[in-house]
């Protein structure tokens, strides 16, 4: 039953019971969740086909959540997989705060697609199952939630009567909770707790690496940008020049399809990609006009210069190819390979196009910035001989003013849905 909670916890709230139309629209979820034919059908199996796609759920879940390292994903998924293979009513992840409050961070199920609205997505933990289950870091397995003194009651008659809460552990402590409710009172069994145990604990596993990945990015980053000082000790405009292409490449590569993980390389090649001016002399670097014939080859230069840099520091290594690659044209007029077409890495044709655009619109010492109108209007005109095309159309669209480049999004990635947030036991 229930457990007295410690005074260092927030106070409770007392749970407000439903109002009239909240509890006709819960009735049509749980009208909604008995038709669902995936849940019947699974139910009615067997405990051999119940077992086995348990197993093979457990198998898609430890591979999807190894495959990422964005924590938004990884509980999107599971929630999703868990739904999608079960038809639970209720799947609901909440994360433990500092501040002692339970906060809902992914949901799915008929009740979690119509409770938004009404229900408080945030709990304290000194309340509620889910509660006692952050508190305690011990697996809670309610058969029948009228007779669990801690379960909030919002309507009796259309509560759920079972509940499965299970504690998300980070590195020995509690990051979170795993909780699945059913209609029905006795939903659930000691294999299901087995099932959802060893899933919150590949959770946390996976969570766990995120968080070491997040501080080896941080590392990176902070490495990236004392190399890059280097730079902008001989040139000021290479340094900002570079952050601002880094912004856009990186704006460009998710509009064009990349993963976020993808993008953030792009933009660490674009902040790379004129490291290799240190070898540049300060006379040919900053020289207020013209380059000669020969001033241009040392300039060129730069590229290789770059990618050998980069390709000697290890953490870098496999961003050297777009870097050395950065100034290849469409057409193979570029250099230093005369690359061409789909041969130039995708990163450096994104680099290429957004290096173009913000060296336009950027006040040089031997001519005035244009205007972003004009730039645009380069960008055209160069697109499918200096340019890829596709990147330029991306890029386009990108340059757009908000309203005008939501109404074209939809040419180059749709944008995933807020997902709804469920009833918390």
């Amino acid at each position: 039953m229930g457990e007295s909670s410690p005074s260092a916890k927030p106070p409770a709230t007392p749970m407000r019971p439903a109002g009239t139309r909240e509890r006709r629209r819960r009735v049509e979820a749980l009208r909604q969740h008995r038709e669902e034919r995936r849940g019947r059908s699974i139910s009615s199996a067997g405990e051999l086909s119940y077992l086995r796609a348990q197993l093979r759920l457990a198998a898609r879940l430890t591979a999807g959540l190894a495959a990422t390292s964005d924590v938004e994903e990884m509980l999107r998924m599971l929630v999703e997989e868990l739904h999608e293979t079960f038809a639970f009513y209720l799947i609901a992840i909440q994360r433990l705060d500092d501040d002692g409050v339970l906060r809902l961070v992914a949901g799915s199920g008929p009740l979690a697609e119509v409770m938004t609205e009404f229900l408080l997505v945030e709990q304290s933990l000194g309340e509620g199952v889910n509660g006692r289950v952050a508190r305690s870091g011990v697996s809670s397995l309610v058969a029948d939630t009228h007779a669990d003194a801690d379960y909030m009651v919002r309507d009796p008659q259309t509560d759920p009567r079972s509940e499965l809460s299970v504690p998300i552990m980070l590195d020995g402590s509690v990051w979170g909770v795993l909780n699945i409710e059913a209609p029905e009172p006795g939903a659930f069994s000691e294999a299901d707790a087995v099932l959802v145990e060893a899933i919150a604990t590949s959770l946390g596993s996976s969570l766990h690496r995120a968080a070491l990945v997040a501080d080896l990015e941080q590392t990176f980053t902070t490495t990236l940008t004392a190399l890059m000082s280097t730079v902008e000790a001989k040139d000021d405009y290479t340094a900002s020049h570079e952050q601002h292409v880094a912004e856009l490449a990186e704006r460009v590569a998710v509009r064009l399809g990349a993963s976020a993980s993808h993008a953030r390389e792009v933009r660490y090649a674009a902040l790379l990609h004129d490291v290799g001016k240190v070898a540049v002399p300060s006379e040919i670097l900053l020289k207020p006009g013209p380059l000669t014939d020969s001033e241009w080859v040392t300039m060129r230069s730069h590229s290789v210069a770059g990618g050998d840099l980069v390709g000697r520091i290890p953490a870098f290594a496999h961003l050297a190819a777009a870097v050395r690659a950065s100034h290849e044209r469409w057409d193979g007029g570029g250099y230093p390979d005369g690359l061409c077409g789909e041969r130039i890495p995708l990163a450096a044709r994104i680099i290429a196009a957004c290096d173009t655009y913000d060296a336009i619109v950027t006040e040089r010492p031997y001519r005035p910035a244009r205007t972003p109108a004009r730039a645009r209007a380069e960008l055209r005109s160069v697109a499918g001989a200096q340019l890829d095309p596709s990147v330029v159309e991306a890029l386009l669209v990108e340059l757009k003013p908000p309203r005008r480049r939501a109404q074209r999004a939809r040419l180059y990635s749709s944008a995933a849905s807020r997902r709804p947030s469920p009833q918390l036991g």
